[in-house]
């Protein structure tokens, strides 16, 4: 008579959980970094914004240092107002402003509406 088997060992499962784990981890990481640099570019915009709002005064935001991945910026910078509307640096009207960003053939973009609202999405 043959025994039949009716469940997994441990050492399958847990190498069937590794292989899994490495290939999701590859997949998820491969977009990651361009993800992260808009995230961190929209939350400096979305503090500046904040500062603003807080202290009662004009903050003016510059394109992140040492990120060669910056393809677009305004071009006479991105301000907020104390009311926390966006404006150009050096005082002029802005409507909606796009941060545009590319790493490795991806873009991400972050976006300022009219009214001050920063989101980032992948392009």
């Amino acid at each position: 008579m043959r025994r039949s088997r009716a469940a997994f060992t441990l050492v399958e499962v847990l190498l069937t959980l590794a292989v899994v784990s490495l290939v999701g981890a590859w997949f998820f990481a491969r977009g990651d970094a361009l993800g992260g640099m808009a995230r961190d570019v929209a939350r400096q915009v979305a503090t500046a914004r904040l500062q603003a709002v807080v202290d009662g005064g004009w903050h003016c935001v510059a394109a992140p240092a040492g990120a060669a991945v910056v393809v677009a910026w305004p071009a006479r910078g991105l301000s907020f107002t104390p009311d926390g509307l966006p404006r150009t640096c050096d005082g002029g009207g802005l409507g909606n402003a796009t941060i545009l960003l590319e790493h490795r053939g991806q873009r991400a973009a972050v976006i300022v509406s009219s009214l001050g609202r920063v989101r980032w999405e992948m392009r």
